[in-house]
């Protein structure tokens, strides 16, 4: 009997780390092909001469990892092309192991949790696992895991959304997120979703960002929300259609406070009242009442005609009496 229950015990732990494997290796999988899509969209990106934009996604790209393939040229490429004045990209360096004893290190993981300094606390506690992997591995892994989700929660809410993401992922690694953490995870996506259609698609950013910004996802959501839409307004007047960019000005205009553009939302809509104003009515022909009071057309004098010249008759030539 013992032995039985030594066997399901042993089988069982074998099921568990093989299905962990799978699920991290699972995880690592999603995470290198979230990098290569955020790389082809930077491509794009810089196809359509967003260099700013591209050189946010390459650059939370390189931070993740440094060694991507191609990363370190096109961000160069991308700061000479942008002026930036230190063209050599710097990235947060990988913290020094600490030579402090287990038991310090997970007492000063411990003091920062408190203090709510994610960053410390992950640093400390990979120390730890590099130093001794076994001590107080339980409780060291719900720190970590409290950890990495809180500051990925911050990274979003401060709008670094790739970042953000990886946090997430990486805490997903020791349990499941709960249901506020799921929630921002979501729209952090949606936000890059959004973003990847920012100067390229106006009319489908606004849409997209007026969502987000009634949600309250990020704090420039209804800043870009703003910009899509008055921009796809622009676009609008251009094409000769004031009314629809009128509509388009409003929603700008009522996410975000721009004193300087109503000037050209008044011209719209003074362009689209003039459009939609009747035609002036034309004048119609007067009437000349008849005797029994029915107006009648008045009627066209007729034009004389020359009348024949009667030939004259020979008189009778008188006779004479007798």
């Amino acid at each position: 009997m013992l032995f039985y229950i030594l066997a399901v015990v042993v089988v069982g732990g074998i099921a568990f780390f093989q299905g962990r494997g799978q699920q991290l290796a699972q995880e690592q999988d999603q995470i290198t092909q979230f990098l290569q899509e955020q790389f082809e969209l930077g491509i794009q990106d810089l196809d359509a001469g967003q260099y700013e934009l591209a050189r946010q996604r390459f650059e939370a790209i390189a931070r993740y990892d440094p060694s991507f393939p191609g990363i370190q040229e096109i961000l160069i490429e991308i700061y000479v092309v942008l002026n930036v004045p230190t063209i050599t990209p710097t990235f947060e360096p990988t913290p020094t192991p600490d030579p402090s004893p287990p038991e310090e290190l997970f007492a000063d993981a411990q003091t920062a949790l408190a203090e709510g300094d994610w960053t410390t606390v992950i640093n400390k506690l990979l120390s730890l696992r590099s130093k001794d992997p076994t001590y107080r591995s339980v409780e060291a892994d719900g720190m970590m895991y409290i950890a990495l989700r809180n500051r990925g929660m911050d990274l979003i809410a401060q709008g670094l959304m790739e970042e953000g993401l990886y946090d997430l992922s990486l805490a997903e690694r020791f349990g499941p997120l709960d249901r506020e953490a799921g929630y921002r995870r979501t729209l952090a996506e949606q936000y890059l979703f959004a973003n990847s259609y920012f100067g390229l698609n106006w009319e489908r950013a606004a849409d997209l960002f007026e969502s987000l910004c009634a949600q309250g996802a990020t704090i420039d959501s209804c800043y870009k929300f703003g910009e899509a839409a008055w921009y796809f307004g622009d676009q609008l007047m251009t094409a000769s259609d004031p009314c629809a960019a009128m509509e388009q000005y409003d929603r700008s205009l009522s996410s975000w406070e721009w004193d300087v553009r109503f000037p050209i939302a008044t011209d719209a809509a003074n362009l689209c009242a003039t459009a939609l104003a009747p035609p002036p009515v034309s004048p119609t022909p007067s009437e000349t009442p008849t005797p029994d009071g029915t107006p009648s057309e008045e009627p066209t004098p007729a034009t004389p005609t020359p009348s024949a010249t009667p030939s004259p008759t020979p008189s009778a030539t008188p006779t004479p009496s007798s």
